[in-house]
């Protein structure tokens, strides 16, 4: 197995992959990097303490009464990292570079939206069992999908400012190469000054 598992691992084909990521904005890093904090957040625990017949229980995102949206939200996340992660391992693309950044904001807002909503259910189930509690991974998932919010806010701002620059820019605007050198050279040097006519000497007698 474990001649398999060595078999199965390219050094090369990580180190690829790690200077990929590492050439990407550092925009786009954050945003996928709060994508990734929100699934692993959804595995962490979000509600504990003891339940009915004093029995100690535990759940993550997937378990009690929200694992609907907890399952939601993780495949709305694997989704926004699937879409860079795929044209980084050689894939095809997913979303077309126009749409990109509108898909991913609208997901990634849908699942700080529900999120937040599981975080209203769970509050009122501890007001209602005072011996439950919320755990920490609910706050991981929401940090982390705020993040991912944010930036995908501000890629899709640039790319509308982009687009918007492109409407308005006119080939015709764009000097020739020969006005483009006449803007760029120097002036001539003015001419020289005429020489001074020669002077006249008159003798008196």
């Amino acid at each position: 197995m474990a001649g398999v598992c060595a078999a199965c691992y390219d050094p090369h084909m990580a180190s690829s992959l790690i200077r990929k990521i590492s050439s990407l904005e550092l925009e786009e890093q954050i945003l996928n990097g709060g994508t990734l904090v929100t699934v692993i957040g959804i595995f962490l625990p979000w509600m504990g303490g003891e339940w009915l017949g004093g029995e100690s229980v535990t759940y993550s995102g997937l378990g009690f009464y929200t694992s609907f949206i907890g399952f939601s939200t993780l495949l709305l996340e694997l989704f926004v990292l699937t879409i860079t992660a795929a044209p980084l391992l050689g894939g095809v693309v997913i979303i077309r570079k126009r749409y990109r950044e509108t898909v991913r904001l609208c997901l990634t807002a849908l699942s700080s939206v529900m999120i937040l909503s599981a975080l209203s259910v769970l509050a009122k189930v501890t007001f209602e069992f005072s011996r439950m509690e919320i755990r920490f991974g609910i706050y991981v998932a929401i940090v982390g999908s705020l993040v991912a919010t944010l930036y995908a806010f501000m890629r899709y701002q640039e790319q509308r400012r982009g687009l918007v620059q492109e409407l308005f820019h006119h080939p015709e605007d764009v000097p020739t190469p020969e006005i483009r050198k006449e803007i760029v050279a120097p002036p001539p040097p003015p001419p020289p000054p005429p020489a001074p006519a020669p002077e006249e000497h008159r003798l008196f007698r």
